[in-house]
């Protein structure tokens, strides 16, 4: 399940100069909006292959990700 969007929006106004991370659920689908307000997320299961927790890291998935990281840093800066 995604981090609450409006709830990481609240502790990064109450916060503002505090590293905030999105720390459930972000996939390639939604780090854009996840980033859009937390400084950082951490990853897991998103880079498993078929999006299973017990899989292995499947490189591609990791590789379609970073892409997608990367675009969005290109747009906000």
């Amino acid at each position: 399940v995604q981090a609450d969007t409006s709830t990481l929006k609240l502790v990064k106004q109450a916060v503002p100069e505090t590293v905030v991370l999105a720390n459930t659920g972000v996939c390639v689908d939604n780090v854009e909006e996840q980033l859009s307000i937390a400084d950082g997320a951490i990853v897991g299961t998103a880079f498993k292959r078929e999006g299973v927790f017990t899989d292995p890291v499947d490189g591609e998935r990791v590789k379609t990700f970073m892409r997608q990281v990367q675009a969005f840093r290109r747009k906000i800066h």
